[in-house]
């Protein structure tokens, strides 16, 4: 074990070295070309152009180091994977510098789902009892799969709005996943778990209030697709593994991403409930809710990261706990936590607004 975690010690340290040797040439390109971020945007929280490249950084990084340490055939479809994250980190740049209709954007994400879910193989074959459902049927399962990549894919670009927010769950959610897979005996997958968390760690160096650059479109998709594959295999190693030491493998791939996608779903529903499309862009996701009670981003941060390891250890104290009464748990505190966010930000508003008579 002690050699395990030296080797995941070292290609950590590789993938950190990587992103902080490529990053000042990436920001100082992005500067001499004004490759800036469009902030005449109403939804945008900074008053300056900062470069939006920041994912080629540590996707250069990640691929890299990944190449060097996994073999194709170690038990992860690398080739598949490699392909995926090409073409959406491609998408995701042409994005950042010149914007990109978000049809096309679903189409990309269908594709690169498809090519994860059906060539690769990487599915859910178990829905674990939620809904009353167990085992799924191929054409099922290659469905739920694509949709659960894409839906993740989307929570991590969307959940990037103010400065190390995405970055710093991305950490926690690849930091949790790689300790976990360390302790269900999946090398190969905590390798590249550590690999990424490397790689989005260093970004945060440049990223955390005051932004020197942004991960963009190509950085949060890529995250969140790496993430969405590794839900998918945990839960599926683990319901395969011998190892008892995790129970409720479903439960725990919730926690680590639970607040990127309860704010997607949360900001969807309210586009709706007044009548907008669910992909035009507002303010109404929580970071900016919680910059409107007065925190900073780096107080914003901090929060939700807790917030997401407030879940993590949650899942991990009632392991033993049904899966359903679980998300059934989760879905009503994050309802009131909401609710709360919701109630300070309207007394905010009236304190700053006073009726008049």
């Amino acid at each position: 074990m002690m050699f395990a975690e030296m080797y995941f010690f070292i290609i950590t340290c590789v993938s950190i070295l990587l992103v902080l040797i490529v990053m000042p040439s990436v920001i100082h390109i992005a500067q001499k070309n004004q490759l800036f971020d469009d902030h005449s945007l109403s939804r945008k929280d900074h008053g300056c152009g900062i470069p939006r490249l920041g994912g080629i950084a540590f996707f250069i990084s990640s691929i890299l180091t990944s190449l060097f340490v996994i073999k194709p055939s170690a038990g992860l479809p690398m080739y598949q994977l490699y392909a995926a994250s090409i073409i959406l980190f491609g998408v995701g740049i042409k994005d950042d510098l010149s914007g990109v209709h978000f049809h096309t954007k679903l189409i990309v994400q269908a594709v690169v789902a498809f090519i994860i879910t059906a060539l690769g193989d990487i599915r859910i074959n178990n829905l674990c009892g939620v809904f009353y459902v167990d085992q799924l049927n191929y054409i099922p399962s290659i469905l739920i799969s694509m949709l659960l990549i894409m839906f993740i894919i989307n929570a991590f670009n969307l959940i990037d709005g103010i400065d190390g927010l995405a970055g710093t769950l991305a950490v926690i959610a690849y930091c949790t996943f790689g300790y976990n897979f360390m302790l269900i005996h999946q090398i190969v997958f905590a390798a590249l778990a550590f690999i990424i968390a490397g790689s989005a760690g260093a970004f945060l160096y440049y990223n955390f209030s005051p932004a020197k650059i942004f991960m963009g479109d190509a950085g949060s998709m890529f995250l969140g697709m790496i993430c969405a594959v590794f839900a998918i295999k945990f839960i599926a190693v683990k319901e395969a593994s011998a190892v008892s030491i995790i129970q409720n493998a479903p439960v725990l791939a919730v926690a680590v991403l639970i607040v990127p996608a309860f704010d997607t779903l949360n900001v969807i529903a309210v586009r709706l409930y007044n009548k907008k499309s669910p992909f035009k862009p507002d303010r109404n996701h929580i970071h900016h809710r919680m910059l409107l009670l007065g925190l900073t981003h780096l107080q914003t941060t901090l929060i939700l990261g807790a917030v997401t390891l407030f879940f993590i250890g949650l899942a991990l104290l009632l392991q033993t706990a049904n899966t359903s009464f679980m998300l059934l748990l989760f879905t009503a505190i994050l309802l009131l936590l909401n609710a709360v966010v919701n109630g300070l930000v309207r007394v905010k508003i009236r304190s700053a607004y006073p009726a008049t008579s």
